[in-house]
């Protein structure tokens, strides 16, 4: 096997961010060697952007799974918990606020001041 075509498998089974430039330097090689047309550059180029985007979002999933599987040994909430909990408590706090400015305003008065009994002479 070509070593440009090893090049090639590597960035398109690697984990690791591949740049467009990278891999149209990859696709330009096979080229070169006559492994490749210039319509089959662009076309590798393309796949290995791709397959580039779509590992990382594969690690990315992985690693939130296992994150989430982590704090749920310990007892943490996982961030799919705490966004419906905020979503919940801000629909209470419209609530609340809704229901407070619909109430009645009360007067309240300020309670009767106590009579102080006087001295009872000869008590």
């Amino acid at each position: 096997m070509k070593d440009s075509l090893k090049g090639y498998l590597a960035l398109a089974s690697g984990l690791t961010e591949v740049s467009k430039k990278k891999a149209v330097t990859a696709a330009k090689a096979l080229v070169k060697q006559g492994e490749a047309t210039a319509g089959q550059v662009q076309s590798l180029a393309d796949d290995l952007v791709a397959q580039s985007r779509s590992n990382r979002e594969a690690v990315a999933t992985l690693v939130k799974y296992e994150v989430d599987k982590a704090l749920g040994r310990v007892g943490l909430a996982s961030s799919d918990e705490v966004e419906e909990l905020t979503g919940r408590v801000r629909a209470l706090e419209t609530e609340l606020r809704a229901v407070k400015s619909a109430a009645p305003v009360r007067a309240t008065k300020a309670p009767a001041a106590k009579a102080v009994p006087k001295k009872v002479a000869g008590a």
